[in-house]
């Protein structure tokens, strides 16, 4: 892309005269310019690589229409949305039918001005307003590819209070910024989310509250100090009152005593 201000180094704009014909003004960073009339399905050089241009059929009525066919996909969980709805419209004794998919914003052409329908998650307001400063890119040194980026916004309230902070990969920053209200959760994390490599005026951002912050952490810590006592403080636990058991042995089988025998006495 040029430079802010400077001259789109390749394009090509058409004229329409109201007779009906077509002329041109080619602008080529390899051939320079060049104008004339175009015909119907006569091939045009742009002199872009091998890029030919043909223009095959003049609709001067024509009105643009963007138009989805559905897919079978299978069926969205309870988390997700569909993946678009079919609308209909009524108007004079005519209907008008049109897929919206999720995330789009699709315009139905009734008179006397277009019907716009958007379809996607509910949309909430934020009590707090947020003001793009300045947005920074930097580069890996020797290339284009990005090393980093980060966002310097303005946050503001409806009751006049404002802050400038920074944030950027895994540097939030959080608004208020009073200490207690970081420990307590009663605060907004503000972090950076993702960038437009084509629109450098424009970021994205990720913006986290939770007031129950603190009380996790408590249960956190006690769940780790109880496994902690079980397993190292059990030699310093005191023993019952009372006579130790042991486990016994193998018992012993008692062997029966044989009597000596009577020494038998001769006489002569």
């Amino acid at each position: 892309m040029p430079e802010a201000g400077a001259e789109v180094p390749n394009h090509l704009t058409f004229f329409i005269s109201p007779e009906g014909s077509i002329t041109y003004e080619l602008v080529s960073r390899k051939n320079g310019k060049s104008s004339g009339k175009l015909d119907l399905n006569k091939p045009l050089t742009t002199g872009w690589a091998d890029w030919q241009l043909t223009i095959d059929k003049l609709m001067p009525h024509a009105e643009q229409w963007m138009d989805f066919n559905p897919v079978k996909t299978s069926a969205p969980s309870a988390l997700e949305l569909p993946d678009g709805l079919r609308v209909r419209l009524q108007q004079n004794g005519e209907t008008l039918e049109q897929w919206v998919p999720a995330g789009w914003q699709v315009s139905v052409p009734t008179s006397p001005q277009e019907t716009l329908i958007a379809y996607g998650w509910k949309t909430i307001p934020l009590p707090i307003g947020f003001e793009l400063m300045e947005f920074e890119v930097q580069r890996n040194e020797g290339s284009d590819s990005p090393a980093g980026f980060k966002s310097t916004l303005r946050v503001s309230t409806a009751e006049g209070d404002a802050a400038t902070g920074q944030c950027w990969m895994n540097n939030p920053f959080s608004y208020p910024g009073a200490w207690w209200r970081t420990w307590t959760g009663f605060t907004y994390k503000i972090s950076q989310a993702s960038w437009n490599p084509e629109n450098l005026a424009q970021s994205s951002i990720q913006i986290l509250r939770d007031p129950g912050w603190f009380f996790k952490w408590i249960g956190s810590i006690l769940i780790v100090t109880g496994v902690f006592m079980m397993f190292y403080l059990r030699p310093y636990r005191k023993q019952t009152v009372g006579q130790p058991i042991t486990p016994s042995g193998p018992k012993q089988q008692k062997q029966k005593a044989t009597p000596a025998p009577i020494p038998e006495v001769v006489t002569p």
